[in-house]
């Protein structure tokens, strides 16, 4: 009986000696295959040893001191442009924190432009050198009666003074023209300075200098229009004579403005416009040159279709002449009657508006306040130059 038991408890050990040695070579299997496919897996150092970047393998990032895509540092603001001042939300990448991007912005998304959703705004930008009386000035009330009756939401103003152009004096001009506080001029010291005003907020603004004469300069203002990309307005007066002086300008504003496409691409949409003293600029050799601005007809014109901008109605000396993405927007100037909204008066390609080819019915209705001798006053050499737009919001 005890050898019978002892056969069994022999039986038994055996069995688990059997079992443990067999559990103990499947693990060492699994061990075994887990560092085979740990060996299968590249070494990126190892592979691609020089950081250049081989395929599949994302190149080394040299230096991480520079800007993030998308993302750009003052020293690529616009020339003679504080960046104190400038107002862009462009940040140098040390200020850029990407766990202080908000949680319901994906990270992929951060950099890239909110998708068009089919809104648009529509901006009128109207250029004018339209100052009456001996002093060169809007004081007067000729030419702000002119704004007055174009309701722009952009003014390109040449001859810039009123009041004694304090602050004070600027804001009461911007007031009567657009409603609100938004001016910017190239300076009060100049005899004869160009602006901008506009009912929009102007971010940041400045001057470059005319290479030809010394009491004005071109002047420029960012407006931030709603959407992604804001409105580069540049307002000048261009000198007279010779007619070539005028194309050394423009190309003064030409080089500034490739100079700021290549530093801030698609950031802006740009238009010029003033008192241009003749046509020689509107050329492929001035403002057109590299395709900067459209300077191809047709041109707004008057009541009559005549496109002259001077007093006595022979030359053209005023524009406004956009860059190619905004003149693609460009819609007809559309004035509404006072006394019956389906009643207009349209105007395919921009207005020249001369208060002597109307009846002073007619200015009541569609452009009041303006008055019919307006146009015609003491020292008024010019006309106002009208251009809308419908601009998507990208």
């Amino acid at each position: 009986m005890v050898s019978r038991i002892c056969k069994i408890v022999c039986a038994l050990f055996c069995a688990f000696i059997l079992f443990s040695c067999t559990s103990s070579g499947d693990a060492s299997s699994a061990g075994s295959e887990t560092a085979d496919t740990a060996s299968e897996v590249s070494d990126p150092a190892a592979e691609d040893p020089d950081g250049s970047g081989g395929e599949g393998v994302p190149a080394a990032d040299d230096d991480d001191s520079g800007p993030d895509e998308g993302y750009l540092s003052d020293s690529d603001a616009a020339p003679d442009e504080d960046p104190a001042l400038d107002g862009d939300t462009d940040l140098p990448d040390e200020d850029h924190d990407p766990a202080a991007v908000p949680d319901d912005i994906p990270d992929e998304d951060v950099y890239e432009s909110e998708p068009y959703d089919g809104d648009t705004v529509q901006i009128r930008i109207v250029a004018g050198n339209i100052t009456s009386g001996n002093q060169q000035s809007y004081d007067p009330g000729h030419g702000i009666r002119i704004f007055q009756a174009l309701k722009p939401d952009i003014a390109l103003v040449q001859e810039m003074n009123y009041g004694s152009n304090s602050s004070g004096d600027y804001k009461k001009f911007a007031q009567k023209i657009v409603g609100t506080n938004y001016y910017a001029v190239d300076s009060a010291d100049y005899q004869i300075p160009n602006g901008v005003v506009s009912k929009y907020p102007i971010t940041s603004h400045g001057y470059w200098k005319d290479p030809n004469i010394n009491n004005r300069a071109l002047m420029w203002a960012v407006v931030d229009i709603p959407g992604k990309k804001d409105i580069f307005a540049i307002s000048v007066h261009l000198h007279t004579s010779p007619a070539s002086d005028q194309t050394k300008a423009a190309l003064v504003i030409v080089d500034e403005i490739s100079k700021l496409k290549s530093s801030k691409p698609d950031k802006y949409y740009y238009v010029v416009g003033g008192d241009f003293n003749g046509e020689t600029a509107v050329s492929s050799n001035g403002f057109g040159k590299n395709k900067t601005f459209y300077v191809d007809g047709p041109d707004p014109v008057d009541e009559n279709g005549d496109e002259e901008t001077n007093a006595n109605g022979s030359k053209q000396y005023d524009f406004v002449l956009a860059d190619y993405p905004l003149h693609e927007f460009q819609i007809p100037t559309v004035f509404y009657s006072s006394k019956d909204s389906t009643k207009t008066k349209t105007y395919d390609d921009g207005l020249v508006f001369d208060t002597r080819v109307y009846t002073q019915s007619v200015l009541d209705e569609y452009f009041s306040p303006a008055q019919t001798s307006d146009s015609s006053a003491s020292q008024m050499q010019h006309m106002a130059v009208v251009k809308d737009f419908l601009i998507e919001l990208k």
